[in-house]
């Protein structure tokens, strides 16, 4: 597999910062992503504050990995060694998308795979990667579609046909049989007829058959794609995530006050600092969800130090605790609290997440300090950009780059152009203006002198001879441009196999439409492929 490395900017300034001059957001992220020394430090921690509850946390994750069809041999061993004191594991998640989501899922799970081989080795104790799925989110509407390529070459969004209605978790949303099914089948007829078509499809239709909720279907489908590689899966909002979670939520809901205060200055230092805050949160809010009457609803903290949910029920503190005793499973945590109890849950090395992650990070390091916390190594994904033999074919032909390809495509597309423009017709039909104006001008001067209401007549004269020089010109472009339409055709399917919609193709396209095209093998090599993990974009020629 051949592989190139780009160096690329990141979309927020924050995380180019954290990247490239990490003295200057040291405040924000106690550790150096890309230093071995990091990692060194986090263990020395960890080691020195040893998590509880190890024992219960494998029995959970045994079930339920065996539940959800993740029961490949080396996923059961990576599990077990959690019961060790000196096994650590090294997190990413995303939340439950039909057929896995956009790219950065995968790319997302790679990178939490090779940081934990690299470690392991590195560090000399076992560590594990898990993939956290976001279950108890409910944004139905970013998690029920894909975009896929069509046979025409069109960018095509392709949506789970199953409406909801309210603010019900993923996991707990039942989706019908026959949508499943008609949804494979809507995606296979847009992609062509493959030698892995066949396999594949019948493959998902399985997983949909043993399937009842996004999350069931999300979870299966990457225990298929990554089982083998040992990458253990934790639902959110599984039952016995919820028990373990209980001492998180009971101190979030004793010391919510001092939370939010953490959370606000730390905002404040963040935009000192020059960055824009990715999560904007209220000192009211109470950083967590309860659940009611099937739907997830927000709870604020009141003045008089009683919680209200968003419907309008108030508790005392000291009935949110007994509820907590009594119903963990009626708490959800938030974008704020994920990361506490993903700490209180597991031994984190590190964490894995996308940019847009790694930037809302920066306001929970003075949060986890007032739980006697420490917030973990924050280690951007990696990226990739898959070019297919199409793409690298038009590359050669018309003599660009990677980098040409990932940052000036439409810059080189413009130069193409004009240097096929041999005749240099926009030169030559200025000049034509040009000369129009200096003959025309003088004899309107003169006629003028005759009669001065032969000045506007002779200028609006003037000025409709020259737009019928604009009107000849324009067709003889137009002629041009078709003329050469094929080719601009083919940097038009360069940017629509890597920059669809204007965006990147890891944020838009499903692995799904290159499963089908290059099979499983391609995948497992995809997946198992030594990368270093770092911050520079990979593109990846695939054949």
């Amino acid at each position: 597999m051949q592989i190139e490395s780009i160096k690329l900017p990141f979309g927020q300034n924050i995380v180019n910062d954290y990247i490239d001059y990490y003295p200057k957001t040291a405040e924000l992220y106690p550790y150096h992503p890309y230093q071995q020394e990091s990692y060194e430090r986090r263990l020395r921690w960890l080691s020195e504050h040893p998590h509880e509850n190890r024992a219960a946390l494998v029995d959970g994750l045994l079930d339920w990995n065996t539940r959800v069809g993740n029961t490949h041999e080396r996923v059961r061993e990576n599990i077990e060694a959690l019961s060790h004191p000196d096994t650590y594991t090294v997190v990413t998640g995303q939340q439950a998308g039909v057929l896995t989501g956009p790219l950065y899922t995968i790319h997302k799970a790679i990178t939490a795979l090779r940081i934990a081989e690299e470690q392991q080795r590195r560090l000399g104790v076992r560590v594990v990667p898990v993939f956290w799925i976001a279950g108890e989110d409910h944004d139905y509407e970013e998690a029920n579609h894909v975009y896929v390529q069509t046979r025409s070459g069109e960018v095509c969004k392709q949506r789970l046909d199953y409406e909801t209605e309210g603010r019900t978790s993923v996991t707990h949303l039942s989706i019908p049989q026959d949508v499943w099914q008609a949804y494979i089948d809507g995606f296979f007829a847009e992609q062509i007829e493959t030698e892995f078509t066949g396999d594949l499809k019948a493959h998902l239709h399985t997983i949909a058959g043993e399937s009842k909720t996004l999350t069931d279907f999300f979870a299966r489908t990457i225990a298929w794609l990554f089982g083998e590689a040992g990458l253990i899966l934790i639902d959110s909002a599984a039952p016995f995530v919820r028990v373990l979670e209980q001492d998180g939520f009971a101190q979030v809901i004793r010391r919510n006050e001092e939370l939010n205060e953490a959370v606000a200055v730390q905002g404040q230092k963040l935009t000192a600092l020059g960055y824009h805050r990715q999560v904007e949160t209220e000192r009211s809010s109470a950083q967590f969800f309860l659940y009611r009457n099937g739907e997830r609803s927000g709870v604020e903290r009141l003045a008089d130090g009683t919680f209200r949910t968003r419907d309008g029920v108030v508790y005392t503190e000291e009935e949110l605790l007994a509820l907590l005793m009594n119903e963990p499973e009626s708490f959800s945590a938030n974008v704020v609290t994920r990361p506490l109890m993903q700490e209180w849950l597991l031994p984190v090395l590190a964490f894995v997440g996308g940019p847009g992650e790694v930037a809302y990070w920066g306001l929970y390091a003075r949060m986890f300090d007032v739980f006697g916390l420490e917030m973990p190594p924050v280690v951007p994904r990696l990226s990739f950009s898959l070019l297919e033999g199409a793409v690298q074919k038009n590359m050669r032909k018309f003599e660009l780059s990677t980098y040409d390809v990932l940052t000036k495509l439409a810059e080189k597309r413009d130069a193409y152009l004009v240097a096929q423009d041999t005749l240099h017709l926009d030169e030559k039909f200025a000049a034509v203006k040009r000369q129009m104006r200096a003959l025309y001008t003088p004899l309107i001067e003169e006629a003028s002198g005759i009669e001065q209401g032969l000045r506007p007549l002779g200028e609006k004269n003037l000025d409709k001879i020259l737009e019928q020089v604009d009107f000849y010109a324009k067709r003889s472009q137009s002629a041009f441009v078709k003329k050469h339409e094929s080719s601009l055709r083919q940097f038009d399917r360069i940017r629509t196999a890597v920059f669809p919609m204007d965006k990147p193709q890891e944020r838009v396209y499903n692995v799904f439409g290159y499963l089908n095209k290059y099979g499983i093998g391609w995948f497992r090599e995809f997946r198992s492929y030594p990368y270093d993990v770092t911050p520079e974009h990979l593109a990846v020629r695939v054949d």
